[in-house]
């Protein structure tokens, strides 16, 4: 959320000379600045502060930041840029791989960082995506991927439709015949139980839980996206 025509940056940092560095830094870039010191505090204010930019340093002690980042997306579209002592490969592609959107190594120069933060608030100006969030599943549609909880879940053609004509519309209750004709097209020549069929698919492949269901059967009704009855 900008403040006063000012980008948000929310720095989540254990370091506690970091923090400020960054802080006193990125002020000076005009930034707006909100430091927090691990992910549980962050978890606590994000969806109140609603940044416009997140910076995550990689190595925090109750939640790492690799581990946090798709936590993070649960509550926020922001661009997440990592911060890490580390320089390694295989950080960098686990970071990017969980849904980080930029990756520095430590030691910066901060304008660096300003920079990068600025090129990240750029982007949706410049890459308009079609991209569905709901609790922790990410649906890129444009490149017909799916993630949740930041790893990869492949579909087919049909479960992947099936699944963002769902989540469109979280909380509809769609009727089978409704469900059928957005996905298979009214004239299709389908098994009577399709629909039954490809939900099933797609609930184990998302592994999703019978205790906490994303994809909900409403009885003798259909069925419908929903987190909480």
């Amino acid at each position: 959320m900008e403040v006063l025509g000012k980008a948000t940056v929310l720095v989540i940092d254990d370091e506690r000379n970091m923090r400020e560095m960054l802080e006193i830094g990125l002020v000076q870039y005009d930034f707006a600045v909100t430091c927090v010191a691990d992910g549980v505090e962050a978890l606590a204010v994000v969806r109140g502060l609603q940044p416009d930019i997140i910076l995550l340093d990689i190595m925090m002690p109750k939640i790492d930041g690799v581990s946090l980042v798709p936590l993070l997306r649960r509550h926020t579209e922001a661009p997440i840029v990592m911060l890490s002592a580390r320089s390694d490969a295989q950080d960098k592609i686990a970071a990017l791989t969980a849904g980080a959107d930029d990756y520095v190594a430590k030691p910066f120069h901060l304008g660096e960082v300003a920079a990068r933060l600025r090129a990240q608030l750029r982007r949706p100006q410049l890459v308009q995506r079609d991209f569905i969030r709901f609790d922790d599943i990410g649906v890129d549609v444009a490149k017909r991927e799916v993630q949740r909880a930041g790893k990869r879940i492949g579909l087919t053609a049909r479960e992947f439709d099936l699944l963002v004509a769902l989540l469109r519309e979280p909380g509809r209750v769609f009727t089978r015949e409704q469900l059928l004709d957005r996905v298979w097209g009214s004239d299709a020549a389908v098994e009577p139980n399709v629909v039954e069929t490809y939900i099933s698919y797609l609930r184990t492949k998302l592994a999703d839980r019978s205790d906490r269901p994303l994809i909900r059967t409403i009885r003798r009704v259909g069925y419908t996206a929903r987190l909480n009855d």
